[in-house]
């Protein structure tokens, strides 16, 4: 069936008393609902398989119960809307109501949303270093050294005030604080520290003067890079560079992956985390929390990384 009739006449009746931002979410999220069900060549106007509902809403990027429900509910009216104008039979409409949120494969989520460990981080630096092709791999030492940060657990704004003085030979000093990076990081900070230059290629190669500056963060033109949206703009564009997707190196997402390996680290070393432990829990996510409920969330969030990545492991062990 073509859906383009029921579905453009259910939006604009949708869109038709709401303000311009809300009636523009309302297109975008039924533009990704259009997109998914491309992907599964078939339409929900002609009626979903609990099965096919799954797939759609695996394919829709659902990774909690609270966005589950308010898709559910969405899509729903959509359907009881159809089976008012007799288009649809109340069967499809129920299967859509009968998924749970463990029904959800999140698999693809969570390998695109986090880097498993920093090996996995590593390996997708060096495939899109070598996929980049640059005749000196020091083009991109900005952009890596923020995510090194990242995984490190800075945030943003905090790793842009880094001077090069900060960075010592075996740690980073940051006010009061002392960070031990591992080797390769250490490594690599050092080298970013002291260059004063790298090779570029235009029509030829030739050599670009990072400027005189006391920041860590500076290039050829700039004696500091300290916008964030500019730093998310330079790390976006590493990852093109490989032709790898915009965001697989996100700042947030290497920073809460870094944050959450380590926090399964801890786990191996000193045992489950206890959802009651509120100071641990801000300590090991590195932020604080109104309330109860707010860390439990993150708590939860967590939970979900250790599941998808390292529940096999958990298994061998105990076998």
């Amino acid at each position: 069936m073509d859906n383009s009739s029921y579905r453009s006449q259910y939006i604009a009746s949708d869109t038709a008393k709401v303000s311009e931002q809300s009636a523009n979410a309302v297109i975008a999220f039924w533009r990704r609902v259009a997109k998914a069900e491309g992907e599964i060549g078939k339409n929900l106007e002609d009626g979903y398989s609990k099965a096919e509902y799954i797939e759609l809403i695996s394919k829709l990027n659902i990774t909690s119960p609270n966005v589950l429900l308010p898709t559910k509910s969405r899509i729903g009216k959509y359907l009881k809307w159809l089976r008012e104008k007799g288009v649809l039979e109340k069967e499809y409409v129920d299967n859509l109501y009968a998924i749970r949120y463990n029904a959800i494969n999140a698999n693809h989520v969570y390998d695109s949303k986090y880097f498993k460990d920093f090996e996995s981080l590593q390996s997708a630096i060096e495939s899109t270093l070598w996929a980049a092709e640059k005749v000196d791999d020091g083009v991109f030492a900005l952009q890596i050294s923020a995510i090194y940060f990242a995984w490190l657990g800075l945030h943003i704004e905090e790793a842009l005030q880094i001077k090069k003085d900060d960075i010592k030979d075996d740690c980073v000093k940051i006010g009061d604080r002392t960070i031990i990076p591992n080797s390769t990081i250490m490594a690599y900070l050092c080298d970013y520290r002291d260059a004063v230059d790298y090779e570029s290629q235009a029509k030829g190669v030739i050599r670009l003067k990072y400027t005189n500056s006391e920041w860590l963060f500076r290039t050829a033109r700039s004696t500091h890079v300290d916008v964030p949206k500019v730093m998310r703009i330079f790390i976006r564009n590493f990852g093109l560079a490989g032709n790898e997707e915009a965001n697989i190196f996100n700042y947030d997402k290497v920073y809460w992956s870094g944050i959450f390996s380590r926090a399964y680290e801890y786990e191996q070393e000193n045992g489950e985390i206890e959802a009651g432990n509120i100071p641990l829990l801000e300590n090991l996510f590195n932020e604080k929390y109104p309330s109860v409920s707010v860390a439990h969330k993150r708590l939860h969030e967590y939970q979900g990384f250790k599941q998808h990545f390292f529940s096999d492991s958990a298994s061998n062990e105990e076998a």
